[in-house]
C-alpha cells in the first residue's frame, strides 16, 4: 500500500519502533511498516494484541513511549512529522479516540471544562484563542452534533453522570473539536455493547462524510472493519502481512495468518462445531527472529519459510500479502 505524498493525506513510510536500554536495542516491536490513507477514506489495521497496531498509532501522534526509538517517516499531507510530538499537527489535524471511554476524562472536572482546555490549547481566530462564551458555543455544537440529547447539559456534566455510549460520543465530539484532518480510533467499540457499537460506528461514517476526515482504525475486530473500511492492512509481528480493498481481503484471504484470523470467527462455523485457533502465540521479543515471523504457528509453512523473510506481493489489483509459498504461486 506504498502512496505518493502529493495525494496521501497520511503516509507511513518504513515506520519502525525499537525500545532500547542504556544504549542497547531490546526489542523491535514496529518492523518496517508502510501505509497509506486518502482524504476521507477509512483504513483499518487488524492482528493480535503484540503486532503492533497501537504503537502504530501513538506513532503517528508522536506519543510514543519512554524508551522508543522511532525511525521511518510519517507524512501528513506531504508534511514531514516529527516523532516527538512537536509537530503542529497533533491535536490540530490529527485526533485520536482511545478504547475506554469511562477512564478517557478526568473525573474531578466537567466535560465542558475538559473540553474548554482542548478549544483554548488548539482552537484560534485571527491568531487568538476563543472567548469563554465562544468557546462553549463551539463545544456545544460538536456535542449536538455527534448526537447528544441536551448538550447544554451534558456540557455541565462529570463523567461519572453520563452513560458509556455517552462518554464515548463525547470523546468524538472533543477530538473534532479542532477540526483534523485525520481521526484515529484505537479500538473505538470494546466497553460497548452491540447495539451502542453499531451506533458508534455509524456516527462515525456519518461524521466523515460530513467534514471529510481520514480514519486510522486500529481493532483487532473484523467485524468492525467488515463494516466501516474502505482499506485493511493486517498486521503480524510488527509487520504487514496483507493489504488491500476489504472486501477483497475478507472474501479471498490469501496470507496463512488472515486466514486463520477469519477462521476464528463464530459466524463462520455451523452450531456445535468446535471454532478454529491459530496455534501458539504473537512472539514477545522480534530481535532474534529470522526467516518468516509466522512460519511456527503456520499450517503449510515449508523449509525455506525459516530462510527467506518475505515481502509484500501482488497476488490481485491492489491487494498485496507477504507469504513465501503465495508469492511462489503467483510468480511461478
Amino acid at each position: 500500500m506504498n502512496g505518493k505524498a502529493t495525494t496521501d493525506l497520511l503516509l507511513i513510510d518504513d515506520l519502525e519502533v525499537a525500545f532500547a536500554e542504556r544504549g542497547a536495542v531490546t526489542n523491535r516491536p514496529v518492523r518496517g511498516i508502510t501505509l497509506a490513507i486518502a482524504p476521507g477514506e477509512v483504513v483499518g489495521i487488524v492482528g493480535e494484541t503484540g503486532c503492533g497496531k497501537s504503537l502504530t498509532g501513538l506513532a503517528v501522534l508522536g506519543l510514543l513511549p519512554k524508551g522508543a526509538v522511532p525511525s521511518g517517516r510519517i507524512l501528513l499531507d506531504g508534511v514531514e512529522q516529527p516523532f516527538d510530538g512537536t509537530g503542529a499537527a497533533r491535536g490540530d489535524a490529527i485526533s485520536i479516540v482511545f478504547q475506554n471511554p469511562g477512564t478517557a476524562f478526568n473525573p474531578v472536572f466537567t466535560l465542558g471544562r475538559q473540553m474548554r482546555d482542548v478549544v483554548a490549547r488548539h482552537r484560534r481566530v485571527d491568531g487568538r484563542p476563543l472567548g469563554r462564551v465562544a468557546a462553549k458555543a463551539h463545544i456545544v455544537q460538536y456535542l449536538e452534533q455527534v448526537g447528544l440529547p441536551d448538550p447544554e447539559r451534558v456540557f455541565r456534566s462529570y463523567p461519572h453522570e453520563l452513560s458509556g455510549g455517552m462518554l464515548q460520543r463525547a470523546m468524538i465530539a472533543m477530538a473534532l473539536l479542532c477540526e483534523p484532518r485525520l481521526l484515529i480510533l484505537d479500538e473505538p467499540t470494546t466497553a460497548l455493547d452491540v447495539t451502542i457499537a453499531k451506533q458508534i460506528l455509524e456516527l462515525v461514517l456519518a461524521l466523515r462524510d460530513r467534514f471529510g476526515f481520514g480514519v486510522l482504525l486500529i481493532t483487532h475486530n473484523l467485524g468492525i472493519v467488515r463494516e466501516i473500511c474502505d482499506r485493511i492492512a493486517v498486521l503480524y509481528a510488527g509487520r504487514v502481512v496483507e493489504s488491500g480493498p476489504t472486501g477483497a481481503v475478507l472474501r479471498s484471504p490469501v496470507h496463512p495468518y488472515t486466514q486463520g484470523l477469519l477462521g476464528a470467527l463464530p459466524a463462520r462455523h455451523r452450531p456445535g462445531q468446535p471454532l478454529e485457533a491459530i496455534r501458539g502465540a504473537v512472539p514477545g521479543n522480534l530481535l532474534a527472529l529470522s526467516g518468516c515471523s509466522f512460519r511456527d504457528r503456520c499450517p503449510v509453512a515449508v523449509d525455506r519459510c525459516a530462510e527467506v523473510d518475505p515481502v509484500l506481493e501482488p497476488t490481485a489489483p491492489l491487494h498485496e500479502a507477504a507469504c513465501l509459498r503465495v508469492a511462489e504461486e503467483v510468480i511461478g
